[in-house]
């Protein structure tokens, strides 16, 4: 049970603007963080900052206080002057479970770091020469300032630990890993026929595929995916590459490669798909290929894991961490690599299984009970440390 230093309740707000989009990896967090801190402990007081514009969708009917802002999470707006729409809630920690918080609070503040990909390279974020030095200003000093004031950091991996620390090791006492958890309701298994069904419009039964999912910003590298792919199967007419890419940009590199006869024959690009047809790609898919340049976790490799689907992946950032044993590791910007992994992984049976399983015993470590539970002990932690730092100034 969750108690602040005065033996009351703890109050927790928390920022819940991502929830409008669940199904990136930012709002698939913050809804199943605000799922599990109800049910493990139902005398927390949860507070839900919400956009007034676009309200955020009930979690289950969870009760708790709203509080309504007229601007999104990543607004210019919310390091400036969300401060001032929760002056006067009652709480004792406020949560961002994004990398730009409000400045200024007056009481303890945890901030989620997914990764500062803006702050290593803006160029991993947009091909677009004004988007790249417009965002990386804003990013940049946004998620730095959050950084600084923050009373505790959530790394959700490793990798983004590692990665604030070459850069700001002044953060090293603030910070504590907590991985992500495995979404089941979410990504589950099906059988076959239901999977077939459920994409009549988008696949026939029966043709192989390889899923790559992501958004299509240049970190993901939906342009070695694709070459990769149709170099490892262009003897092989019938076999296919189902692109999920929501969110494109502009990707001249991508779009040359994409109107080459053999990518029109055997790449299906899908710029939005619904859960059931995200989950039937899934259970249906071949492989995942996922050679992202740099990731802060990497939530297809987790979905991957859930349906049983052996994986392709980078070498690189938090992959490895992610996926231990559970895949091939390949160098993402070598085609010959992935065009290798990808046809050695579809054509041994053995292999092939030795991973699959070697998933389902990597999932143990993505428990969304064991995140939560780690989640809270931060809070206290967090509204312990403010409430000391308070005395101390009297």
């Amino acid at each position: 049970m969750s108690r602040n230093h005065r033996g009351r309740a703890l109050r927790v707000a928390i920022d819940a603007r991502k929830l409008t989009n669940a199904e990136s990896g930012v709002g698939n967090y913050t809804a199943n963080l605000v799922r599990g801190l109800r049910a493990e402990d139902p005398s927390l007081e949860l507070t839900l900052v919400q956009n007034g514009r676009r309200p955020s969708p009930d979690i289950e009917g969870l009760a708790v206080e709203r509080i309504a802002v007229p601007f999104p999470h990543d607004s210019p707006l919310t390091p400036l002057t969300l401060k001032h729409f929760l002056r006067g809630g009652g709480f004792d920690v406020f949560h961002s479970p994004y990398e730009i918080a409000p400045l200024g609070l007056s009481r303890p503040m945890v901030v989620t770091v997914h990764d500062i990909n803006w702050v290593v390279d803006p160029a991993y974020n947009s091909n677009n020469w004004f988007m790249r030095r417009a965002g990386g200003f804003f990013y940049r000093n946004s998620i730095i300032a959050s950084m600084r004031h923050a009373t505790r950091i959530i790394a959700i991996s490793y990798a983004t630990r590692n990665a604030i620390l070459e850069l700001f090791p002044e953060h090293e006492s603030k910070i504590r890993v907590v991985h992500n958890g495995s979404g089941r309701e979410r990504i589950f298994p099906i059988d076959e026929a239901t999977a077939s069904r459920t994409l009549h419009n988008v696949i026939d039964p029966g043709t192989p595929f390889v899923l790559t999912v992501g958004q299509g910003s240049p970190y993901k590298n939906h342009f070695h995916a694709v070459r990769g792919f149709l170099q490892a199967f262009r003897d092989r007419p019938g076999y296919r590459m189902v692109l999920v890419r929501r969110f494109a940009g502009g990707d001249r590199e991508l779009d040359r490669a994409l109107r080459t006869p053999q990518a029109k024959a055997q790449v299906i690009v899908l710029p939005y798909v619904t859960p059931d047809v995200l989950n039937a790609l899934y259970n249906r898919a071949r492989i995942l290929l996922h050679p992202s340049y740099y990731e802060g976790f990497g939530l297809p490799l987790v979905e991957a894991m859930m349906a049983g689907v052996p994986i392709v992946t980078s070498n690189l950032s938090a992959m490895p961490e992610v996926v231990g044993p559970a895949a091939l590791l390949i160098d993402p910007s070598d085609d010959d690599a992935i065009a290798g992994a990808l046809t050695r992984l579809d054509r041994d049976e053995i292999l092939r299984e030795k991973l699959i399983a070697a998933g389902r015993q990597r999932l143990e470590a993505f428990d969304w009970t064991k995140t939560v539970r780690a989640t809270l002990e931060i809070y206290r932690d967090a509204a312990s440390a403010g409430n000391s730092a308070a005395h101390n100034l009297r």
